[in-house]
């Protein structure tokens, strides 16, 4: 029956070899059990630092964030306006010039140019409005101008050809002059 029982025969095995046998079997023994240990503990180890920078990560973005907010709201909302001045922006651009001028009391010649797409893939139009008067007073010249950079409308001067037409150096002095605008204005993506 003794011969069965396993832990016997080794327990017989161990009795039969010497003590220095032994103590090098033992030594073996503690040698495999460290290096499995040292093997599981720096699998944990590792696994451990890849999950706390990992989180570290994550709290630096959380932070980025947090800090960055205000100004990236305060960007989309200023984007989402600049968007709905490029959608409402049409020919309203052409009868505001004419309006404005004929309020200050002289005529104006506004040619719209064909519009043409940007080159980036923003769906924006550019085009270009010459504007064209003659024998309009200077103050009167000056105040259109000022007009025009005030308007609520994406809209920008481009070049500017002025022309003294009387010789006289009074305050009447009479004026034609040529204005090369830019506008631009965003097309609804299915419009055409």
């Amino acid at each position: 029956m003794s011969e069965n029982n396993p832990m016997v025969t080794i327990s017989d095995k161990l009795s039969t070899i010497s003590d220095r046998e032994r103590v090098l079997l033992v030594f073996t023994a503690i040698v495999v059990i460290g290096v499995v240990f040292w093997f599981v503990f720096r699998s944990v180890s590792a696994s451990l630092e890849v999950k706390e920078k990992s989180i570290k990560d994550y709290r630096e973005a959380l932070a980025y964030i947090t800090e960055n907010q205000a100004t990236y709201e305060m960007n989309r909302k200023h984007k989402e306006e600049i968007r709905t001045k490029l959608l409402s922006a049409d020919t309203k651009i052409v009868s505001k010039l004419s309006s404005m001028a004929s309020n200050l009391g002289f005529d104006v010649t506004v040619t719209p140019k064909d519009a043409h797409k940007m080159q980036d893939d923003s769906g924006a139009e550019e085009q270009e409005i010459e504007v064209t008067f003659k024998g309009v007073d200077y103050k009167k010249f000056v105040e259109y101008i000022v007009q025009i950079q005030q308007l609520d409308m994406p809209i920008y001067m481009r070049h500017l050809n002025i022309n003294r037409t009387s010789n006289n150096t009074s305050a009447d002095t009479k004026l034609t002059v040529s204005i090369t605008l830019m506008s631009y204005r965003l097309k609804e993506p299915n419009a055409t």
